[in-house]
């Protein structure tokens, strides 16, 4: 079975866990090895593009649309899943090999599975690995990791002002052109949540002395 016949047969099996939860599908992963090891990454349901591009369900008119800080799953919820679709694996049989399992959230430095995830989060930074050097244009460098402020998605692309994380977490521009990437020339496409360094005290402040009042 090839790796994409098997994901998309691992989605489908870990379907019926998860709605019963009353999540969706963010993504899932699988890093070969010694040991398979399978990511499932679920999110609340009604705000989530899913890996392939669309809602779990759909929204009602004039219904709340939670914040992207709301859309999660407890704890208690990921091992239900986990449980679940760990019986179905073991029922079908799908994984010729020993694996693990692991079901979570996509939590803030999440990966992203399509670009239609991705709108969501405009303005934010973001992290494109390829798996070789890769230069957009003939006038930029060839990289294997563009990092920047994500600008625009459209379609299958996604366009990222370069620029590097200073030693505070200040975002800092490199000063290039916007690049154009490809979402199927990336290896693995993420967030980057920015933690910044918290301000030091002032040293040696010194207070002012007032006259007492005649």
């Amino acid at each position: 079975m090839s790796h994409d016949t098997l994901k998309a047969t691992l989605l489908q099996l870990a379907l019926p866990a998860v709605r019963a939860q009353g999540l969706d599908i963010w993504g899932l992963e699988l890093i070969e090895g010694r040991q398979m090891i399978v990511r499932l990454f679920v999110e609340a349901a009604g705000n989530t593009a899913t890996e392939n591009g669309t809602n779990g369900s759909g929204d009602e008119a004039g219904e709340t649309v939670p914040s992207r800080e709301q859309l999660s799953a407890t704890v208690d919820q990921c091992e239900a899943i986990s449980r679940q679709f760990s019986l179905a694996l073991d029922a079908e049989d799908v994984i010729d090999r020993a694996y693990i399992l692991e079901v979570s959230t996509p939590g803030f430095n999440r990966i992203f599975f399509s670009t239609a995830q991705m709108s969501a989060y405009v303005g934010d930074l973001i992290e494109a690995r390829m798996p070789a050097p890769f230069a957009p244009t003939p006038s930029l460098p060839a990289r294997r990791t563009w990092k920047g402020t994500l600008l625009s998605v459209a379609d299958d692309t996604f366009v990222l002002a370069p620029s590097t994380i200073d030693a505070d977490g200040d975002i800092q521009s490199e000063q290039l052109d916007p690049v154009r990437i490809p979402f199927a020339a990336a290896r693995r496409v993420s967030r980057i949540h920015v933690f910044r360094r918290p301000a030091k005290p002032g040293k040696g402040s010194k207070k002012t002395k007032t006259a007492p009042l005649a």
